[in-house]
C-alpha cells in the first residue's frame, strides 16, 4: 500500500474519534445547563454575568442581578448553576472611623496655604514693573 494512502486514512480515523469526544463534552454542557435553568438558580453566562433566574419563557430566560435589574438572555447563553462569587465581610474595617469627611482635608490645606501664600506676596513688589 501506498504510505500517502495510509496517512490519508488514519487522519480520517483522527478525525471521527476527535469528533465523537468533541459532541459528548457539548452534550454533557449542554445538560449542565439544561439542570441549572429553574426559577431561582443562581446562573452564571458565558459572558460572566451573574443572577438569578426570575423567568423561562421559551427561548429566554429573564436575569436578575444583585442589584435587582432585570435582564432578558437567551437560553444559550447561561453556562450553568453557579454562585457569584462576591467576597464575604469580615469584621476589620480597612477604612477607620477617625478618616476626615469628604473635603474636610482640603479645606484644612487651603486655610494653611491662604496664611502662608499672604506671607511671600509683597504687593509693592508686584507693582513696580507698571512703573
Amino acid at each position: 500500500m501506498d504510505p500517502l494512502f495510509m496517512l490519508l486514512i488514519v487522519m480520517l480515523v483522527m478525525m471521527l474519534v476527535f469528533r465523537y469526544f468533541g459532541n459528548k463534552q457539548a452534550q454533557k454542557a449542554k445538560q449542565r445547563r439544561d439542570a441549572a435553568l429553574e426559577v431561582g438558580t443562581s446562573v452564571r453566562t458565558h459572558a460572566g454575568y451573574y443572577g438569578t433566574i426570575v423567568d423561562i419563557d421559551g427561548e429566554t430566560v429573564t436575569l436578575e442581578s444583585p442589584a435587582g435589574d432585570e435582564s432578558v438572555w437567551h437560553r444559550n447563553a447561561i453556562f450553568g448553576a453557579e454562585e457569584p462569587p462576591f467576597a464575604l465581610p469580615d469584621d476589620s474595617d480597612e477604612f477607620s472611623d477617625d478618616e476626615p469627611e469628604f473635603g474636610e482635608r482640603l479645606e484644612d490645606e487651603l486655610e494653611q496655604r491662604d496664611d502662608t501664600d499672604n506671607d511671600l506676596i509683597d504687593p509693592d513688589e508686584t507693582n513696580r514693573d507698571d512703573k
